[in-house]
């Protein structure tokens, strides 16, 4: 193998990527994740899922991965992700497969993995331990294979299809199937005509694929019938959380009106692209004569591209920016190609060029403004830790824009990519350089440790509720979150606790007695006290 500049890059990409594994969490689905993952690894069940209170309402995939590197590596911010960054890498290998199984060339298919690991959006959310990442992981395969398929037409490949849509469904749900089917349904109607002869042996193709998926995909969710009944039906199934009734109603947000909802993921769509979305522009204005004239491989990127974004934009349930990840690898393809037609079309470079000059850069400034007014308290975080970014980015599109004005492509491609690993190597240094502040919970179990066997729970007051999971995977004794002071009292007078609380509401709790002893107080402005008189 001929090594090249975009080999290069595609690697220093992916060296940033692994980078992150030791960045403190933000995302409190991460410990919440960690905890039940942490249950199975002290249990040894891993198939029911164990949370005080409530059914677990997320199938086992992203468990058994997180638990898994748990009992390999330990428990750690690092362990917690490391499993992730893995699958997207393997996510960059697939991505540049399926570029080159839709026809393109090695430049180009490694331009799209490129792409991919760049993009904003995808680079923050290899970040945060989710089922976004391995969801579009599996579906990139089934649509990989769907690729092989349609040009071998042996039933090895179909039943890998079968397979990595199992996978899916095991690690989100129904939602997995029915982005699949989309998907599935828009490529037969594009290849058609390319369906491998005779179509008799394309139906049992088809049967044993499907045997694959009933094989890997049903053992879990028919023990989880049997052992929770109706409420596992509910939630997995119909009206809950995971089932048919969430593509109708939300269930974490409020959607806009639907007729606005429709194109929600537009803007959605262009801001987690960058710096790559005037290429994306360049190569989907290519994407109806793809659909026309191109090889069959063409189609299907087209088909995953649009099934996953229509079935998206169509759902009257929750618009979140996060759900748009498997429309990515497609993306990126796309993307990949409008950077190849700018080489040779005038047109297209200055289209571009302009593009990033002008219209992107004012949504990354409106991006940042909103995080800055929303968010008052973090501010002081924004500078250290986001602007760095923000700042890296703007000036890759700058100069992604002036190289494609100037006809020089290559440098425009070369520029906005080290730009763009430039920023994120920026996001992960403030982080780790603000690690206490950014997640000041390790810091208060080390504070802790000497009085929490004193100590019957962790009682978290006033806003710190809101970080309730992040807590609960850091502690082993029992937590409360309370809201007033006269219900904190209670507690006060009743038990020996450890109390959790804002600084700025420090002073409601100066009417307990005895009077509250200060042990630790974290740079996020979070103070730890107890209700006994503890040696400081």
């Amino acid at each position: 193998m001929r090594i090249t500049l975009w080999h290069v890059l595609v690697w220093l990409a992916g060296a940033v990527v692994l980078a992150a594994a030791p960045l403190p969490h933000v995302d409190s689905d991460a410990p919440l994740y960690g905890r039940i993952a942490a249950n199975v690894v002290t249990s040894g069940d891993w198939v029911t899922f164990h949370h005080p209170g409530w059914l677990v309402d997320k199938p086992p995939v992203v468990f058994w991965m997180m638990a898994a590197s748990f009992r390999l590596l330990g428990i750690s911010d690092a362990t917690m992700r490391l499993w992730q960054l893995l699958l997207a890498l393997a996510l960059l290998v697939l991505t540049a497969g399926a570029a080159r199984a839709a026809g393109a060339s090695q430049d180009e298919s490694l331009l799209a993995a490129l792409v991919l690991a760049t993009s904003l959006q995808v680079f923050y959310q290899v970040t945060v331990p989710q089922q976004d990442v391995p969801l579009t992981l599996f579906l990139a395969l089934a649509a990989f294979a769907l690729m092989r398929y349609i040009e071998r037409g042996t039933a090895p490949w179909a039943m890998l299809s079968g397979g990595a849509v199992a996978l899916a469904v095991l690690t989100k749900g129904l939602a997995g199937l029915a982005l699949y089917g989309m998907v599935l349904a828009a490529a037969l109607l594009l290849v058609r005509r390319s369906l491998p002869h005779p179509r008799l042996r394309v139906a049992g193709h088809a049967l044993a694929g499907t045997l694959v998926f009933v094989a890997v995909a049903f053992p879990w969710y028919v023990h989880g019938v049997v052992v929770h009944g109706q409420v596992f039906v509910d939630t997995f199934l119909t009206t809950g959380t995971l089932g048919v009734g969430r593509f109708f109603r939300p269930a974490i947000s409020t959607p806009p009106p639907y007729w606005l909802s429709l194109f929600a993921y537009v803007p959605l769509l262009g801001l987690g692209l960058l710096p790559w979305t005037p290429a994306f522009l360049v190569g989907l204005a290519d994407l109806p004569r793809q659909v026309r004239q191109a090889a069959p491989g063409s189609k299907i990127v087209a088909a995953w591209l649009l099934g996953i974004f229509v079935m998206l934009s169509l759902s009257s349930g929750d618009k979140v920016f996060r759900y748009l990840l498997p429309v990515y690898p497609p993306a990126a393809i796309v993307a990949a190609r409008g950077l190849t037609a700018m080489v040779t079309d005038v047109r297209r470079r200055r289209f571009a060029g302009w593009a990033a000059v002008i219209p992107a850069v004012l949504l990354i400034a409106a991006g940042f403004w909103t995080l800055w007014a929303a968010f008052p308290p973090e501010r002081g975080l924004l500078v250290a830790v986001v602007l760095p970014t923000v700042v890296m980015i703007v000036l890759g599109l700058v100069i992604f824009g002036i190289g494609a004005l100037a006809g020089r492509v290559r440098a425009a491609i070369i520029g906005a990519a080290l730009c763009a690993m430039i920023a994120y190597a920026a996001f992960e240094r403030g982080m780790l350089a603000n690690a206490a502040a950014v997640d000041p919970w390790p810091a208060i179990v080390r504070a802790s440790a000497p009085y929490v066997p004193a100590g019957d729970r962790l009682v978290l007051y006033g806003r710190v509720g809101e970080v309730f999971n992040f807590a609960h995977f850091h502690f082993e004794t029992p937590i409360v979150a309370v809201n007033a002071i006269h219900e904190l009292g209670a507690l006060w007078q009743r038990e020996r606790i450890l109390v959790v609380v804002p600084a700025e509401r420090l002073d409601e709790l100066s009417v307990l007695r005895p009077a509250p002893v200060v042990i630790h107080r974290s740079p996020a402005r979070l103070v730890v006290v107890v209700n006994w008189d503890a040696p400081r």
